[in-house]
């Protein structure tokens, strides 16, 4: 595991590369889509969550 902060909140998270924790949860295409336009390395858990139920995110591009 290694040790990164987030792109977005700047706090402290583990990620673990190819079998991290991120790759379980279920966000869509458009919504790795408007991550990867914004930010240029990985978001933290919480920042996550916010994309894949619709907090962060253009509205219509949270879960359907």
């Amino acid at each position: 595991m290694t040790e990164k902060r987030c792109a977005r909140c700047r706090q402290p998270f583990r990620c673990g590369g190819y079998g991290c924790w991120c790759t379980e949860v279920p966000v869509t295409d458009r919504q790795f889509d408007w991550i990867a336009a914004r930010y240029r390395d990985c978001l933290c858990p919480a920042c996550l969550e916010e994309v894949r139920t619709g907090v962060l995110g253009s509205p219509g591009e949270g879960p359907s």
